[in-house]
């Protein structure tokens, strides 16, 4: 299994009281509802992946990329032997 480098950003913060949020780097504009809230950073972005994390009132987006696994080290070979490289 290859493993994978995560990168998250985030983009919306609740604004209490209730479902309300804004973009986290600004208080405007004020989303009535988190549906509305990631429509908007779709329509910005067109991220389709987020990450959630209700109880600290933050969503984020989320971009996951394969790390390539390293080159193995090439075997070595001894003259003495008659294997040249």
């Amino acid at each position: 299994m290859a493993e994978k480098d995560i990168n998250l950003k985030q983009v919306l913060k609740r604004f209490p009281p209730g479902d309300r949020w804004t973009p986290s780097d600004a208080d405007q504009p004020i989303f009535s509802n988190l549906t509305e809230g990631i429509e908007w950073v779709f329509q910005s972005t067109q991220e389709r992946d987020y990450v959630i994390k209700a109880a600290e009132g933050k969503v984020f987006i989320y971009h996951e990329n394969e790390i390539a696994e390293p080159e193995p080290e090439p075997i070595k070979t001894f003259n003495l032997y008659g294997e040249y490289e």
